[in-house]
């Protein structure tokens, strides 16, 4: 029963209570209290898009199939500071990590979990913008995380566009044969507020239906799904 919950957590992400040996922890940023990321290159949004007329695309292309998108290397930066601010500090390391063949090793800020599948291609040719999931990047100097990207949001929004929101539309990898890793009673789904109906067809674990529920039901106070 330990792996049954230990992979309904890292499906679900649900938060349970923490052990008091870690009250002290220092919990994670939130988009409300995240402060920007220190960038090894001082890159200025506004400037880039409301100054020199750019687009996300010109920095982020697509890459393979549209799913991710490239973060901006030195070659595709000096395609333009060739000959724009070449005395600028910041331009002159781009320009010797360029010619050095170096990476910049950008700081991440938004980031999907591993059990996640996320394809941006497939949001924005349903319609959704860039601004939506991360805020109003073409006014910051520095982006830091303003946008929540909890499963909550994300379910809510796919509910408000009329877009799937059972578990294997963002959980696929997690799954098998187009089949859930395992039974989800009631109390789960009345949290992610998804009809039994439109759960997919699911696999069995072996425990009874009723010893399932009522371990997982015991732990319901601390299922945080909303959260996630």
């Amino acid at each position: 029963m330990q792996k049954f919950f230990l992979m309904l957590a890292v499906l679900f992400g649900f938060t349970v209570a923490v052990p008091a040996q870690n009250a002290g922890a220092t919990a994670s940023p939130t988009p409300s209290t995240a402060a920007a990321p220190v960038q090894p290159i001082a890159f200025n949004h506004k400037l880039h898009v409301q100054t020199a007329k750019m687009s996300c695309n010109d920095c982020h292309e697509p890459r393979g199939n549209g799913t991710t998108l490239a973060m901006p290397q030195p070659p595709k930066c000096m395609r333009c500071h060739a000959s724009i601010a070449t005395d600028k500090p910041d331009i002159q390391r781009l320009a010797q990590a360029a010619k050095n063949e170096d990476p910049i090793v950008w700081a991440r800020v938004y980031r999907v979990p591993s059990f996640v599948t996320f394809s941006h291609k497939t949001h924005t040719s349903a319609g959704s913008t860039c601004e939506e999931c991360h805020g109003p990047v073409a006014e910051r100097t520095a982006i830091a995380l303003e946008k929540d990207t909890s499963m909550g949001t994300c379910i809510a929004c796919h509910q408000a566009k009329g877009a799937p929101s059972t578990c294997d539309t963002c959980h696929g990898i997690m799954s098998k044969n187009g089949h859930s890793p395992f039974d989800v009673d009631d109390v789960v789904l009345a949290r992610l507020n998804i009809r039994p109906a439109d759960m997919p067809t699911t696999m069995h674990i072996q425990h009874s239906s009723s010893q399932a529920k009522g371990e997982i039901a015991a732990i319901g106070t601390f299922l945080h799904a909303p959260m996630l």
